[in-house]
């Protein structure tokens, strides 16, 4: 928000304006989330601006989101687009995502979660499983705890779209897997943040996504400040951050979503496939 209003103009020229900031590297720092961020600064940059009241209170809520947030970074290894994308998710007011291969990270069960980490293990070089099995422990963790992004009065609203393929793969098994859809079910069910919809086979867009693992984040509006994280099986992810990219792969996810089941039918799916692994 900071750099889309301050646009082209000089950051000497706006430490000029605004004597709270103290300096250049102080504002660059407050641009690129490079330092905690205090709540009057901010509010004297954007009255700066001229931006409206509505963006400044989405500011302070955006600030107020991530001190709610934990302290704890991504393990040691993440690629910086995984580490980019960790920090947006703090700060977002809306975080879409498609999922063709796997339930989405945020919404997996410790097992199911472990499953997926020791499979990838196993397809590593002898070499390389030894140093991955150490660092499974600290993934899992991490994985865990970076789901309570969803938790608290200021969570961010997650719109996740789920290829009905996903509640066919058994990931560690029936009884993990039929954890995992119970665990899904009870979120949708729940959690008033989440909103989760199940896309058919037959959906008019099944398997024409433009990714088969997408995130969007939405910092404070759904036009500003927005990225897209695409997430490559087995490899680091791909952070999309170009206007034009982006608007093509929000068009994606929207007729995802739009072809996907109401959140009454998607229930039914659910619970359909739990019956199937409780025989």
């Amino acid at each position: 928000m900071l750099q889309q209003y301050r646009g082209n103009k000089p950051q000497a020229e706006v430490v000029a304006a605004v004597p709270e900031i103290g300096s250049v590297p102080t504002l660059s720092r407050y641009e690129n989330a490079g330092v905690e961020m205090k709540p009057e600064k901010v509010v004297a940059l954007l009255r700066h601006y001229d931006a409206p009241q509505k963006d400044i209170d989405e500011a302070l809520d955006c600030l107020a989101r991530a001190k709610q947030s934990p302290g704890w970074s991504p393990p040691a290894g993440s690629s910086e687009a995984f580490r980019a994308l960790f920090a947006m998710e703090s700060r977002a007011r809306v975080i879409r995502v498609y999922q063709e291969c796997n339930v989405p990270g945020m919404l997996q069960t410790r097992a199911y979660a472990k499953a997926l980490m020791e499979g990838f293990s196993r397809t590593l070089p002898d070499g390389q499983q030894g140093k991955h099995q150490k660092e499974l422990a600290e993934r899992l963790e991490f994985r865990m705890r970076r789901q309570t992004l969803l938790d608290g009065d200021k969570a961010p609203i997650y719109e996740a779209v789920i290829a009905e393929a996903v509640l066919l793969v058994q990931r560690g098994g029936a009884r993990t897997h039929r954890e995992q859809l119970r665990h899904l079910y009870n979120v949708a069910e729940n959690k008033p943040s989440v909103r989760l919809r199940i896309l058919r086979g037959s959906a008019p867009s099944a398997g024409s996504a433009l990714h088969n693992a997408m995130t969007l984040i939405a910092p404070f509006d759904m036009e500003r400040g927005r990225l897209v994280y695409l997430e490559n099986r087995n490899r680091g992810g791909e952070l999309v951050t170009d206007e034009e990219e982006i608007e093509t792969y929000m068009a994606s996810l929207d007729d995802l979503w739009v072809d996907a089941c109401d959140k009454t039918e998607s229930m039914k799916i659910l619970q359909h496939y739990i019956n199937q692994l409780s025989d």
